[in-house]
């Protein structure tokens, strides 16, 4: 049979009225289509003749079509790629709709969960109604859904959109991960703004290589439209990547001489103060947000916020207020000690927490991480070396070790490890209780990795479980 790529819904479905699109064949009802997607850890083409048994009439698969002579009735159809096929299906079945919102899109390696969450609790702060999508949950104005991906599948999105519109909603801001860009879930979606943060090493598990990671990032950028913007962090080392391959409007931020400019600033374990210059004029700002890459962070949301056409003097004393963003340089003042939790997981997140927190600490700093299971091992020693040169004190333990050996990450951790000021101590939970043992009056004790994640991966089983619970109970 011929392989094609189809793009017309009507040719799909051969007459039959399509209910809904399906990924899942469980939850298949009558006259849906099924695509047949391969996953880690699930081929969809296993899955076909329970989508068929529970009313499936059309399957799209990149398969070879065993079963057409099984199941005549059935519309089987060959494509190259499934999960574009159904990204360019569901751009139809759902009418385009994004094409009639303002998509907000934030991509790059670190700093996206702040500078998206900053753009919804300005709209917040405004009274104005706007969706989150992101590694915190989805937020639909004051309605909360639990998410599996940074980034959901493409039919997920869809349905999120569908349901912001009922509820009046034309702002959506999202994260926007390298897997979803890879996976064709953030395929033919319309965004307004795209801007990157940075791009730095993670993922290799799933990249392989940086070139691939940084191009995966550029074919987002280069997917905004003429007419759009994007907007690019001036002070990575691909900037120039980016900005040459970027079809949109494209501005810059940064310390360089970029469109939206930080000038001057001063740090403190309470706070920040800065000077940024925006279109020509220098504004002074005051936030409770911490550490330098959050003024980049904050940079970012301004130029967001301006190519809107919300920047005003409502904004800078949005920034003034306490804004707290979960599991993201959180800071808990205990017993007259600072825990300070962060989601930092990359070897360049955890270099700049633990920069900033040297920079404000009266006394010493301990640090409590580990390193993902299952996921990219180059980086593990390069957090090791980085853990114990930058803190007095480095306590190793349990990230979520999913299906790996717990002692195999911290033996691979460890190689970086040139000094002595560490120890190990597998459960998450004593590690943590450890530290505090082990802290003086003014210590900062970082607990990094998990952020607001509240469960742990052991095996393949998730456990509840949060740093700050643990935090908050500390026998004092």
């Amino acid at each position: 049979m011929r392989v094609k790529t189809l793009l017309n819904l009507k040719e799909v479905v051969n007459n039959h009225k399509v209910n809904s699109l399906k990924t899942n064949s469980k939850i298949i009802k009558e006259n849906d289509v099924f695509y047949a997607i391969k996953g880690s850890n699930y081929d969809g083409n296993n899955y076909i003749e329970e989508a068929i048994k529970n009313g499936a009439k059309t399957i799209i698969t990149e398969d070879e079509l065993k079963m057409k002579n099984k199941y005549k009735e059935i519309n089987f159809i060959k494509v190259l790629d499934v999960r574009k096929t159904l990204a360019l299906h569901a751009k139809k079945f759902y009418k385009d709709i994004s094409k009639n919102m303002t998509l907000i899109g934030v991509t790059g390696t670190n700093g996206k969960t702040t500078v998206t969450t900053l753009v919804y609790k300005y709209f917040q702060y405004l009274n104005k109604k706007a969706t989150l999508i992101g590694t915190n949950g989805i937020y639909i104005m004051n309605s909360f859904y639990e998410t599996k991906n940074t980034t959901p599948d493409i039919l997920e999105l869809y349905e999120i959109l569908t349901e912001s519109k009922k509820k009046g909603v034309d702002t959506v801001v999202m994260e926007v991960s390298s897997h979803a860009i890879k996976m064709f879930r953030v395929y033919g979606l319309e965004f307004k703004i795209a801007l990157i943060t940075n791009l730095t090493q993670d993922h290799l598990d799933f990249h392989k290589s940086m070139e691939d990671y940084k191009y995966t990032k550029g074919l987002f950028l280069s997917s905004i439209k003429k007419n759009k913007v994007v907007i690019i962090n001036k002070d990575m080392d691909d900037a120039k990547f980016f900005i040459d391959l970027s079809n949109a409007k494209t501005y810059t931020y940064g310390m360089k001489d970029a469109d939206y400019q930080l000038l001057d600033y001063k740090l403190k374990i309470t706070g920040s103060t800065f000077l940024v210059k925006i279109r020509k004029e220098i504004y002074s700002i005051n936030t409770k947000l911490l550490g330098l890459f959050n003024l980049y962070n904050i940079i970012a949301f301004l130029a967001i916020v301006d190519n809107l056409g919300l920047f005003n003097n409502k904004t800078i004393e949005f920034l003034n207020t306490k804004i707290n963003i979960l599991g993201r340089m959180e800071v808990i003042n205990l017993d007259n000690r600072y825990f300070v939790i962060d989601f930092a997981h990359t070897p360049d997140g955890v270099y700049n927490v633990l920069k900033f927190l040297n920079q404000v600490k009266e006394n010493n700093l301990i640090v409590v991480l580990g390193c993902g299971g299952d996921r990219d091992k180059s980086k593990r020693k390069i957090m090791g070396k980085i853990a114990t040169e930058n803190a007095n004190l480095a306590i190793f333990t349990n990230d979520n070790p999913r299906t790996e050996d717990p002692n195999a990450i911290i033996n691979d951790i460890l190689e970086g490890v040139e000094k002595k000021n560490y120890i190990v101590i597998l459960d998450r939970k004593m590690a943590i209780e450890e530290a505090y043992k082990r802290s003086l009056n003014g210590d900062i004790i970082v607990i990094l990795g998990k952020g607001n994640e509240q469960y742990q991966i052991i095996g393949n089983t998730k456990y509840k479980f949060s740093d700050k619970e643990v935090v908050m109970g500390i026998q004092r």
